[in-house]
């Protein structure tokens, strides 16, 4: 079976420089290491609910409601403010056991991704969420010598329904065995790299920097400062349509709602190069026409930034669809660590951006 690689997920794994020197911030770099190693496509959320709900501190009393949710909230009255991060990442599900053992699958995510996300998978190793724990497998495609011309899917970007899981199985006898079901979750392998200069690269980078920030909020976070009330949450199928911040914006009901989270879609950059922005600070996502974001609230955050000195980007972007979850009155506003090559299998962080992000959100969550 042929392999064929990205040069964009190559470059990130190989990647040597680690861009700009900034002051030494904390790392948490074995926070996002841990969640990066968790799989969780969308709608499969289990093992990393699971994960952060043991990395919670002693003192918080975390809410799970039906669809997956899982929040922490401190303190009473107003305003409400709300901090959520996606716990999800794009995958795909079994579609069908074809009687050779091999599974097909489907993609899940809803949100715009690289046109050569089913590609990058081609060759790798992936998890399949199977009920009794996890099966290791490969994902391959047909070889073009059993294609004739342009009808073989390596004459053209793989696609999702191109591509057959290898799970060791030769038969859908063999395939149960292993434990393997119709609708099982399917993920890229899990792997994270250390890079020069101190940068993280591995896959689902975004979002799980976010839930990492909000995780190590919480752990420095000193409740009797908070006024009003804060709702830190981890949501569940936020590359379906936001789904969990949807439920979430009906439940609570914030004055306030701000996405941690990387805008991976036709990012527009104010930086003069991809390698610019890690090493700078955190992104604030500047309203426009586009995003309806609150203008109040992105002065605040890039006050408060400036006051506790962490240098901060303004991002141009469209928006997310946690973001469109919360219509007005509601304030709402996007925060995010840069990541590289994101919607790849080798995305890229520098956790000093990732610390700084968590001591914005902090001072945010502090404000009085």
């Amino acid at each position: 079976m042929p392999r064929t690689s990205s040069a964009a997920a190559v470059a990130a794994l190989l990647l040597l420089s680690g861009g700009t020197v900034r002051a030494a911030e904390p790392e948490p770099k074995e926070a996002v290491r841990r969640l990066v190693l968790t799989a969780g496509a969308s709608g499969y959320e289990s093992a990393v609910r699971a994960a952060i709900r043991a990395s919670l501190p002693s003192w918080a009393h975390p809410v799970e409601d039906n669809l997956g949710n899982l929040s922490v909230t401190i303190g009473s009255g107003k305003p409400h403010r709300l901090l959520l991060a996606h716990m999800d990442e794009p995958g795909y599900v079994v579609t069908q056991v074809r009687p050779d053992g091999y599974l097909r699958v489907q993609r899940l995510a809803r949100v715009p991704l690289p046109a050569l996300f089913d590609q990058f998978h081609v060759g790798q190793p992936v998890v399949v969420g199977a009920r009794a724990g996890a099966v290791r497998g490969v994902a391959v495609v047909p070889s073009t010598h059993l294609w004739r011309g342009n009808d073989s899917p390596m004459a053209r970007t793989a696609a999702d329904e191109d591509l057959l899981i290898d799970v060791g199985a030769r038969s859908p006898r063999e395939v149960a065995g292993a434990g393997v079901a119709l609708l099982d979750p399917v993920v890229i392998g899990r792997r994270v790299v250390d890079l020069a200069g101190g940068w993280l690269a591995g896959p689902a980078l975004d979002n799980r920097a976010g839930c990492t920030a909000l995780l190590e909020l919480l752990g420095g976070l000193e409740p009797v400062k908070v006024a009003g009330t804060l709702t830190i949450a981890f949501t569940a199928q936020g590359l379906a349509d936001g789904r969990g911040a949807q439920r979430l914006a009906a439940r609570l009901a914030p004055d306030e709602a701000v996405v941690v989270d990387w805008p991976t879609a036709h990012e527009s950059r104010t930086s003069t190069s991809k390698e610019a922005l890690l090493s700078s600070g955190p992104a604030v996502v500047a309203p426009s026409a586009g995003n309806r974001l609150s203008a109040d609230l992105f002065a605040r955050l890039s006050q408060i930034a400036g006051r506790v000195s962490i240098p901060v980007q303004p991002l141009v972007h469209s928006g997310t669809a946690e973001a469109s979850a919360f219509a007005a009155p509601v304030r709402v506003g996007i925060v995010g660590a840069p990541i590289l090559y994101s919607g790849t299998p080798g995305q890229v962080v520098d956790p000093r951006d990732l610390a700084g992000l968590t001591r914005l959100l902090k001072a945010y969550a502090e404000e009085s």
